[in-house]
């Protein structure tokens, strides 16, 4: 091996040795800003550097085989955002060039994640990258659930909302994006317990224990999607592949379930939603409901929390939006007037910031990795029932999901990670199926 292929051997394992830093970025930017009131944070220095040294290795480094194609998708997406701030400093009523520019930071920030960590996954050995990858984003899980339940053990975590409503987000900052994480890994930490030492179950207990102390709808269903998916996977697991989950494991999982249905009365969660039904008007008491008509506006409003009342706005915007800002986006928060607001539906801010060409351009790797997915589901199927594969997929599922109806995911770069390594990680395993 040569000097620069050694080089570019070291840079690859620092990439994976990146997603183990992120817990550490998350809580020293949550006590910056809550202790020191200073949002320019040394997560946010890391993270940046971390984003142009991405950057500059997807661009200029020839060894992985991709640097042609990244060199014309970046070269075009940086065209739009160029286009789409020279639009917004023409039309829009109050630009805010600073805020403009984080914005589109922190969009490109998961497809460069994705890019490169398919890269490095396609570039190293199999055997290393998979393994390492999957142990990596376990360790980061779970060390966000350890810190989480030292928080909530020692009641020094901080409210996850005002008003009223129960939960906490432990020692971090953003319920929404330490939920998001959570919940996109526990599918592989829910792996690494079934595969791994009995310790692991601990480890495990607490991210669960995080998902719920932050009361959210995410929270909770993750865990009970995880559980599900993972009990069934790991059955067929024991049909078709060459080993078998101790059934001890399988039973704990069952456990699980149970205990959680048990102990839903007693959540953050169930709290919320009661007190959110109130606010709505809903009479909960089982007699009330019985004659009671909840409308679809209710419902949107429970399923979205509210977004749905600022996706309103947006549509009107973007009605009023001039031609070529609707090709092209309508920037940071869109065309607002007095406050920026997002709708924090990710697929919805992107379309309405980036417009429908500037959309499909920025979703074009993600189309790319998804088209093969798909054909390895029609080719042959058995590979999405490998619990590994499964459990990755699931997560990644979850990512998805979260993003569309909460948010916090794509336009978060610390969480955006998590669901970028994931994705490849499952892609460049179908890859070297050939497919």
């Amino acid at each position: 091996m040569n000097k620069k292929s050694t080089v570019i051997n070291q840079l690859n394992k620092a990439f994976l040795l990146f997603i183990l830093l992120q817990p550490i970025l998350d809580l020293f930017t949550s006590l910056s800003i809550r202790l020191l009131s200073n949002d320019f944070t040394i997560g946010l220095v890391i993270r940046m550097l971390f984003l142009a040294a991405a950057g500059l290795y997807l661009i200029i480094v020839r060894n992985h085989g991709y640097q042609k194609k990244n060199l014309i998708y970046f070269g075009l997406v940086a065209l739009l955002f160029v286009l789409n701030l020279a639009l917004s400093s023409v039309y829009k009523p109050i630009f805010l060039l600073a805020e403009e520019v984080k914005f589109l930071l922190k969009v490109i920030y998961f497809n460069i994640a994705l890019c490169l960590y398919y890269v490095v996954f396609t570039a190293m050995k199999e055997s290393f990258w998979r393994e390492r990858a999957i142990n990596y984003i376990a360790y980061a899980v779970f060390l966000l659930g350890g810190l989480m339940t030292l928080a909530g053990l020692t009641g020094t975590g901080f409210a996850s909302y005002e008003g009223g409503k129960m939960g906490h987000v432990g020692w971090f900052y953003a319920g929404n994006e330490i939920g998001a994480i959570m919940a996109i890994g526990l599918p592989i930490a829910l792996y690494m317990a079934l595969n791994k030492s009995r310790w692991y179950w601990l480890l495990l207990l607490s991210v669960i224990y995080g998902l719920l102390a932050l009361g959210t709808k995410v929270g909770y269903g993750a865990i009970m999607i995880t559980l599900i998916i993972g009990a069934v996977m790991a059955l067929v697991q024991g049909r078709i592949g060459r080993y078998r989950i101790p059934r001890i494991r399988l039973i704990f999982i069952g456990v699980l379930i149970l205990l959680l249905v048990v102990i839903t009365p007693f959540t953050p969660l169930a709290h919320n939603m009661n007190m959110h039904l109130s606010w709505l008007g809903i009479n909960y008491e089982e007699e009330a409901a019985s004659t009671q008509e909840v409308t679809d506006d209710q419902v949107q409003n429970i399923v979205y929390s509210g977004r749905e009342k600022y996706w309103e706005d947006y549509r009107l915007y973007f009605s009023e939006a001039e031609p070529a800002q609707k090709l092209f986006g309508m920037g940071y928060a869109g065309n607002y007037k007095e406050e920026a607001k997002m709708i924090e539906m990710d697929f919805h801010d992107i379309f309405y910031s980036l417009g429908v060409i500037g959309t499909l351009l920025y979703f074009l790797p993600l189309l790319c990795m998804l088209f093969h997915l798909i054909h390895m589901l029609f080719k042959r199927f058995s590979f999405f029932l490998e619990l590994e594969n499964a459990l990755a997929a699931t997560g990644v599922l979850l990512g998805f999901g979260i993003s569309y109806i909460a948010g916090h995911v794509l336009t978060a770069p610390g969480v955006s990670l998590f669901l970028a390594v994931l994705l490849a990680f499952l892609t460049a395993k179908v890859k070297k199926e050939g497919v």
